[in-house]
């Protein structure tokens, strides 16, 4: 069943936010924020050049843990240049299931990636991204984001930990904070460099959560309420997540199931813990 963009926007289970740009938020992130392969791309920097291509597929869409929708599945698709200087550029987009027009996002992201120290196991990326709405109705037709992003990476050849900030600012400001840690265990090598990777990650959402109080009767009209609101920045969301990737010449294929815990400053509402299946489909290219 078809529903208006701006419908499921504003009607994301359980998050009591009146604003329609905290749903917009919501799926921008979420652009970017499940294709892990990607966002470790970003984060990496390599003295060689390259371009990347990728698919992935989530069989829900959640926001800090908050499912979006019921059962929202979604297709992200990015193309991205890698300079060895740490340069690089690309766009991503999103579809979703129940969305109309079900293509909703494009992002338009610039940024560099530098290696802090000699033995390149610690590296800084700063980047600006441009999103632009695609929407059949006249609400939200012009609205457009922005978002300043900045990451540091520490890692070993098993282990390592990341650290990721955003400032999404236009209609109104927002931030968010994740910080991470994951391995990667070898379980399986084939041809020349061909191999199999489990890699888990647990990962911390934080971010501002938008809270509505509903105030007692007045004396003078005892069937009247008033409401305040109040936005609080805290913990939203624990991510566990264990994919098992393979790896085979220029293609990289990665399989994966997340768990994510809930967490608000709500005292009237509880998330229940929920998961999803991930899948994507990436290409290296080379360029001498």
């Amino acid at each position: 069943m078809k529903r208006a963009a701006i419908e499921i926007l504003l009607l994301l289970w359980g998050l009591p936010a009146l604003s329609q740009y905290d749903r917009i938020d919501s799926l921008l992130l979420d652009v970017f924020g499940n294709d892990k392969a990607l966002n470790h791309l970003f984060d990496q920097p390599s003295a060689n050049s390259y371009i990347y291509s990728g698919i992935n597929c989530d069989s829900k869409t959640f926001y800090a843990g908050r499912e979006l929708g019921d059962n929202m599945y979604s297709i992200n698709g990015n193309l991205y240049m890698f300079h060895s200087s740490g340069l690089y550029f690309g766009a991503s987009g999103s579809w979703y299931s129940d969305l109309d027009p079900g293509y909703n996002f494009t992002v338009v992201t610039a940024g560099i990636r530098k290696p802090l120290n000699q033995k390149k196991n610690l590296s800084f990326r700063a980047s600006y991204s441009r999103y632009l709405l695609n929407s059949a109705d006249s609400v939200t037709e012009n609205v457009s984001k922005n978002n300043l992003g900045a990451g540091l990476l520490i890692r070993n050849n098993w282990i390592g930990g990341y650290l990721s900030f955003n400032a999404l600012f236009g209609k109104e400001f927002r931030m968010n904070l994740s910080p991470a840690i994951f391995s990667n265990i070898t379980l399986a090598r084939f041809g020349k460099y061909g191999k199999i990777m489990l890699s888990p990650e647990i990962s911390l959402f934080i971010g501002a959560e938008t809270i509505v109080n509903e105030s007692g009767n007045s004396i003078i009209d005892p069937l009247s309420s008033s409401y305040t609101i109040t936005e609080k920045y805290g913990l939203l969301n624990t991510q566990a997540y264990l994919p098992v990737c393979v790896y085979a010449g220029s293609f990289s294929f990665e399989f994966g199931c997340s768990v994510n815990i809930p967490m608000t400053q709500d005292n009237t509402i509880r998330y229940p813990v929920n998961s999803f299946f991930s899948f994507s489909v990436g290409y290296l290219l080379p360029l001498k």
